[in-house]
């Protein structure tokens, strides 16, 4: 057999493949170095209190101490829930005086939710995983393993 001389493109295969190789080890060694804690852990526990309006006693129900809380968007877990507690959902009625009295909206509840989560503080915010925006007021499509609601964060325990 003859041998044959490397062309172009094998040199420009070979340059790329050593290239992978050393951003992989870069990235592996220098970039995630700490590794997040033997925990796993990126930021520190951390416990906070989200609402969920308007559901049905259903919703209540499928919401469960223990249960994983995830990010709809990223898929990344938020936090486990710690406690659930829930009251009747109120609701503002104009009366015909111009004037607004408030009474229970019939068969839906406000649930309220404590949920503890590996939360980062950074500049910016807090971070659930250290990627998920935590804002307060802001409202989050979320799901556990049996209900998929919206909630809204209304405050973090420090």
């Amino acid at each position: 057999m003859a041998k044959r001389k490397a062309n172009f493109m094998d040199i420009i295969l070979f340059v790329v493949l050593i290239a992978l190789v050393v951003l992989g080890a870069y990235k592996m060694i220098v970039v995630n170095k700490d590794g997040g804690g033997e925990d796993g852990i990126i930021g520190q526990m951390m416990e906070y209190d989200a609402v969920i309006d308007k559901v049905r006693m259903v919703t209540v129900e499928a919401l469960h101490e223990g249960d994983l809380v995830f990010d709809e968007k990223t898929g990344l877990c938020v936090g486990t829930i710690q406690d659930v507690s829930y009251t009747p959902m109120l609701e503002n009625i104009p009366d015909g005086n111009g004037s607004y009295y408030t009474v229970e909206h019939p068969d839906y509840y406000t649930v309220t939710l404590i949920i503890e989560g590996d939360i980062l503080e950074k500049e910016e915010g807090y971070f659930a995983q250290g990627v998920t925006e935590l804002k307060i007021n802001s409202e989050m499509n979320i799901y556990t393993k049996y209900a998929a609601p919206v909630m809204k964060i209304m405050n973090f325990d420090i």
